[in-house]
């Protein structure tokens, strides 16, 4: 059985300052207008990661998008109506059209590595809780180099 990853999406924004958070921050958020459902998601946490598991049976891996945008993973997408055709329903409870899920992410795991993949109508997210300090390595030369002037 194929296992198709999702790439996650990081998008950055700049215009508008981030508000302070709760260290516990893995709650669910709802936007006005974002979808007309929102999908089934446990998040778990063990050692080495966080892992996110949201139910989208019947939705295709090409209708889903997953974003990181300003500390809020975002899952978005659209499952088809299951019977296009039917005139007058008995019974309807399996939600259809777009959907969207927002997850609120601490500050120390926004930026770690984000993986997922999409499996038996299950949409799995795992973000790492390594907590390695990136250190970037200066070059200092004895003449500096004609580069762009900052004053």
């Amino acid at each position: 059985m194929a296992v198709h990853l999702i790439r996650v999406i990081r998008e950055f924004s700049e215009h508008s300052p981030r508000k302070q958070r709760q260290q516990f921050a893995y709650s669910d958020t709802r936007q006005p207008g974002m979808g007309r459902w929102v999908p089934n998601t446990d998040i778990l946490e063990t050692d080495t990661h966080v892992c996110i598991y949201v139910e989208l049976a019947g939705v295709k891996r090409e209708d889903i998008t997953v974003k990181v945008t300003d500390g809020k993973l975002t899952i978005i997408g659209t499952r088809a109506p299951l019977c296009r055709n039917m005139y007058s329903y008995h019974q309807m409870e399996i939600n259809c059209g777009e959907f969207a899920k927002s997850i609120l992410l601490p500050q120390s795991l926004e930026h770690n590595e984000i993986t997922a993949e999409f499996r038996d109508g299950i949409l799995n997210i795992y973000i790492s809780k390594q907590d390695d300090t990136v250190e970037i390595p200066i070059d200092f030369k004895d003449e500096p180099e004609k580069g762009p002037s900052i004053i």
